[in-house]
């Protein structure tokens, strides 16, 4: 080739291609291809957002699986409890929530369904993170499927890439043959006219074709295809009007962004943030969810939004073309003479630039799907294990309160038994539904062979027939997990105070109240109390408890004066009755007064619904909450509270650790008045000898005998050291007791 050749080469690449042009054309294609790489390689590609679950169980539980699961790393889920299975359906079917899971607290299987309208990548997402939520509670899930797609779950996403593909090609033909900018605002207004033309055209060819479904054709989806066709035509026509060649590279970058979950047949929702919320609002993302929820789901809900964010991006498009040459001509460019007539040449030139552009972006949009292969989905962490397990030792029949302090004195057991539980205090229980006995202890020591902790704040034994258990949890820790430390704090542990039952069909809803206490020091005393809180578990018939959620009451605060509340609790009539102690902090009063609140059982651990009995009524107010029983003279900081043939009975040591006196007050009902009664046994403490004798409470469904009330108390040295030697020493004494009213 002669060098006068290599000069005209060169000379016609300059003209299709001068230096401006060229550059644009590197830096659309380098922005589509790094802003593809950075989707398809990202780490979190195919991890599920924000994605609406309803859960349908008792709602006490179904709040905490659905906290549970919205706490997982990343956020998939913006799980909530369903009022019902009907109502969890219908949202399903609506496609206002991905998913309905039903809980079995009867058993350990449950049911997960999802629909196929969802797309399978999207639909094994949410498996995969619910069963990883259901495996730490001991739990499996079986999943069952409806279709409100009629066997196509991408219908949606080829109608939309269609209606964009169409749009696209419309502008691209156009600026082919007469240039991207229109001379006048008449020719501008032509080639809307004949958009709308092919967008009506177009969307009501696609609305008769199979890809809508079964049935006949709808008005709503041709309304939206020709609204979707006219939002992207429109805009791609104002980008061009506002500045040429480059306002086409930039639709192109816009259209191979927002086509790439259309091409892959993957929810929006799979794809890293901030993607999810950026293509929402986009024309694309807003034309697939109003199609979606019209030809997917059932009803058509949820078009409202995406509906609107269409008719903006059209009112924008086509103001943005009223005005594009006066913003031309402010920021001095000059773009008019490419809508004059042209040579065959200078077309020919045109074609070569708007091709550069498109092909291209048309070539990368392809090969994302050689990036991303298509089963491409990000597997959840484990989640820490909430379950627990027991074994069972022998301990002989259990008849009467002999036979309870023989075990409690002499049971050494052995194995899991004898270093997963030496000795402890509290000892409160209730009676379940298939017979078997719940105690829970507070601090509790375990064998130096343990393998766990030696020390736990909270434990919990299973009292069947002849059979005891330790109930041991995942970590062999505490049975109410401690709170992690938080920075120079010590960690909060959790003593049990007291323990209530509210039986359902197949299980029993068991909620412990504990305070929440802070060691300040080594000593035996070296604590502060700094709040209460309630942990809620799960005891199916015949099953292991399993703790479902644990929530604080009020924030940390070391304050005797105010109740602690869940020193005493009770079920009664569909109320969970929570009665709170408080000392004055004033010199020579040892005892605690009380007061009582009230909630129902299924919400015990939203604090927004208790009410606190003032004397007159149940008010909102926790400080307006009035003393029922006053702390000079008082009850013990943790008691008994239960009704037997229609009285109520507080059953208390007076003044705490120096009093001596157990003693029952009664009451015609749950709110009082409370009238002390005479001492019912001595249970005094001898500081000389180092003995400890303390927190008396009542077992009502425990051995009953009528007019008698089966009673524990707690033992404890002064001196840490003889616990250790001999831990027997650290375990509660029973006696029995007549009630005197």
């Amino acid at each position: 080739m002669s060098q006068a050749d290599d000069r005209a080469s060169t000379t016609l690449w300059r003209r299709i291609f001068p230096r401006p042009v060229a550059v644009l054309l590197v830096v659309v294609l380098a922005v589509q291809a790094l802003l593809l790489i950075a989707i398809a390689r990202s780490a979190s590609f195919g991890e599920p957002h924000d994605l609406p679950i309803a859960v349908v169980t008792a709602p006490v539980v179904a709040d905490a699986l659905a906290d549970q699961a919205n706490a997982m790393e990343g956020r998939p889920f913006e799980a909530a409890a369903a009022r019902d299975s009907t109502a969890a359906r219908e949202s399903v079917e609506r496609g206002t929530a991905a998913a309905w899971l039903e809980v079995d607290l009867r058993r350990t299987r449950d049911v997960l369904v999802l629909n196929a309208a969802n797309g399978k990548r999207l639909n094994d997402a949410i498996l995969d993170r619910i069963r990883a939520v259901e495996a730490s509670y001991d739990r499996t899930v079986v999943v069952r499927e409806l279709d409100t797609s009629h066997g196509s779950s991408h219908r949606a996403d080829t109608l939309a890439l269609l209606a964009h593909v169409i749009a696209f090609v419309f502008v691209v033909v156009v600026s082919l043959l007469f240039g991207p900018v229109t001379r006048t605002l008449g020719r501008g207004l032509l080639r809307h006219l004949a958009l709308a033309g092919v967008a009506v055209v177009a969307s009501t060819a696609l609305a008769v074709s199979p890809l809508a479904g079964p049935g006949e054709p709808s008005l709503l989806v041709i309304a939206v295809l020709l609204l979707s066709i006219l939002v992207v035509g429109s805009a791609t026509l104002a980008l061009e009007a506002l500045a040429g060649l480059s306002g086409l590279g930039v639709a192109a970058v816009l259209f191979v962004v927002q086509a790439a979950p259309l091409l892959l047949q993957t929810d929006t929702r799979l794809f890293p943030r901030p993607w999810p919320a950026v293509i929402a609002v986009t024309p694309v993302g807003a034309m697939e969810r109003a199609l979606a929820n019209l030809v997917s789901y059932e009803d058509g809900p949820g078009i409202g939004r995406p509906v609107l964010v269409l008719w903006v991006w059209l009112a924008i498009a086509l103001l943005t073309s009223l005005v594009a040459r006066r913003v031309r001509d402010r920021a001095g460019v000059d773009l008019r003479t490419t809508g004059r007539p042209a040579s065959r040449r200078t077309k020919v030139l045109w074609r070569w630039r708007v091709g550069a552009v498109v092909i291209p972006a048309a070539a990368l949009l392809l090969g994302l799907t050689l990036l991303v292969p298509r089963g491409a989905i990000a597997g959840p962490d484990a989640l820490p294990s909430r379950a627990s397990e027991t074994r069972c030792v022998p301990t002989g029949p259990v008849r009467n309160v002999k036979d309870m302090n023989r075990i409690t004195t002499k049971l050494r057991g052995g194995g899991e038994f004898q270093s997963g539980f030496q000795g402890g205090d509290v000892g409160a229980s209730v009676m379940l539904q298939d017979g078997r006995a719940l105690f829970v202890f507070g601090d509790t020591l375990r064998s130096a062979d343990f393998q766990g902790q030696r020390f736990v704040r909270n434990s919990m034994l299973v009292m069947e027939p002849d059979c005891l258990q330790v109930v041991v949890p995942a970590d062999h820790g505490a049975i109410i997990p401690d709170r992690a430390a938080n920075g120079d704090e010590e960690a909060v542990g959790y003593w049990p105070m007291s323990i209530g039952r509210d039986s359902r069909p197949g299980y029993d809803l068991v909620a412990v109240a504990a305070q929440r206490v802070r060691s300040t020091g080594s000593g035996e005393f070296d604590f502060e109390s700094l709040g209460s809180a309630v942990a809620v578990f799960i005891v199916p018939r015949g099953g292991t408890p399993q703790l479902i959620d644990r929530v604080d009451l009020g924030p940390d605060r070391a304050d005797r004066t105010r109740p602690v509340w869940g020193a005493a609790s009770t079920v009664h009539d569909g109320w969970a009755y929570l009665y709170g102690t408080a000392n004055p902090g004033e010199e020579l009063v040892f005892g605690y007064s009380l007061s009582v609140a009230r909630v129902r059982p299924d919400d015990i651990l939203d604090r927004s619904r208790w009410r606190y009995w003032n004397g007159d009524d149940w008010v909102r107010r926790e400080d307006e909450a009035a003393a029922l029983i006053p702390a000079e003279g008082g009850v013990s900081q943790t008691l008994s509270v239960f009704e037997q043939d229609g009285t109520w009975f507080a059953l208390s040591k007076r003044d705490e650790f120096l009093g001596t006196d157990l003693t029952v007050w009664t009451a015609p009902s749950p709110t009082g008045p409370f009238t002390a009664g005479e001492s019912l046994a001595h249970l005094p403490s001898d500081t000389v000898k180092g003995q400890l004798r303390y927190m008396p409470l009542a077992h009502p469904e425990f051995l009953p005998r009528k007019g008698t009330m089966v009673v524990s108390y707690s033992r404890n040295r002064t001196d840490i050291n003889e616990v250790i030697d001999d831990p027997m020493s650290y375990r509660p004494r029973f006696l029995r007791v007549r009630l005197r009213p």
